[in-house]
């Protein structure tokens, strides 16, 4: 029998995080003791974590304890939402420190409520998504055909769509570009974030597009990046695979049309395929060229450290390994 496991409800059960025991752990009338985040823009002194005790109700969520707060106590609280039901993706925040969507997450018995991460706060829990347009925006996520429209219907495999079609599940609701942490490095890279990428993939994965413009799009999206941590899916209401199914087919698209993008990644696997194993110095060697020679003292620093081999990449050879590794590779 094949039993499929989500890796996100692992550990749920026996620290009493799923559904049902969210749903059972407290009784009507139970008091719900929530910290929100408070930001004026005009007003720094009613900026802070505000506290208020809102009375549990059969099934509450998140955004019904927002509701009584703003309801009961504070009539100015700044929070967004739309459909209430999972399909939006407006009302996400961050509760006890991970990103939920507040019309879909159970209240727990003491809750602080803020806002998501990597993006300006305009007040209280409302962030300014204009970060996260633009940078879809640059993308141009629209198909561009390179040959005429064949007529209908037209003739698509699963092979051909399933990734972009995975794609097609966001709601947009940036849970994941909040939970990046290599977003949260600002500009020292130059990486898109998850949520602009599955945007992306929605139509770079697509085979009707035009390769020339979806280069042009993989060219700015800084891919490579990605450090493949897993807390986008981990983060995802929708449960994309994110990883998975958008960034690393995304990195093979990178790989296959702006190849000197992808030369750390290529190269890497290269040498695998090669040696059977990793070799920091050929690594270094075969990236930077000529350039490693304006860094004797690093070059130094990693040979004193043992981080890298020069004897061991000029005679070191694995040939069992290398076909095993090849064979792999080439799967």
């Amino acid at each position: 029998m094949n039993v499929q496991i989500d890796a996100r409800s692992i550990g749920k059960a026996e620290n009493s995080d799923g559904l049902l025991a969210r749903n059972t752990r407290l009784q009507q009338g139970d008091p719900v003791r929530i910290r929100v985040r408070r930001h004026d823009p005009d007003d720094a002194n009613k900026s802070g974590l505000e506290s208020f005790v809102v009375p549990y109700d059969q099934s509450m969520r998140v955004l019904d304890a927002l509701n009584y707060v703003a309801e009961h106590f504070a009539a100015d609280l700044a929070y967004r939402w739309f459909c209430g039901s999972k399909m939006c993706g407006t009302c996400a925040v961050r509760m006890n420190g991970r990103e939920v969507l507040a019309c879909w997450e159970s209240v727990e018995p003491d809750m602080t409520i803020e806002p998501l991460r990597n993006l300006p706060v305009i007040r209280d829990l409302v962030v300014d998504r204009t970060p996260y347009e633009a940078r879809v925006a640059k993308f141009e996520p629209w198909l561009e055909r390179p040959c005429d429209y064949p007529g209908f219907p037209e003739s698509l495999s699963h092979k051909d769509m399933k990734n972009a079609s995975k794609a097609l599940d966001c709601i947009s609701c940036m849970s994941c570009f909040s939970a990046c942490p290599v977003v949260g490095l600002g500009d020292l890279t130059n990486f898109a974030g998850p949520a602009p990428l599955v945007q992306l993939a929605q139509t770079a994965l697509d085979v009707r597009n035009d390769p020339a413009k979806v280069a042009r799009a993989l060219e700015v999206a800084g891919i490579f990046n990605c450090v493949s941590c897993y807390k986008c899916e981990e983060a995802c209401p929708a449960k994309i695979p994110i990883v998975t199914r958008v960034i690393e087919p995304l990195k093979a698209k990178t790989a296959e049309l702006v190849p000197h993008a992808a030369r750390h990644a290529t190269t890497f696997r290269a040498i695998i395929a090669a040696r059977g194993r990793i070799d920091p110095s050929e690594l270094v060697l075969r990236v930077q060229g000529a350039k490693v020679l304006l860094q004797i003292g690093r070059a130094l620093r990693l040979l004193v450290r043992g981080k890298i081999n020069p004897f061991r990449t000029l005679f070191g050879k694995y040939k069992g390994a290398a076909r095993a590794a090849s064979r792999i590779l080439d799967q």
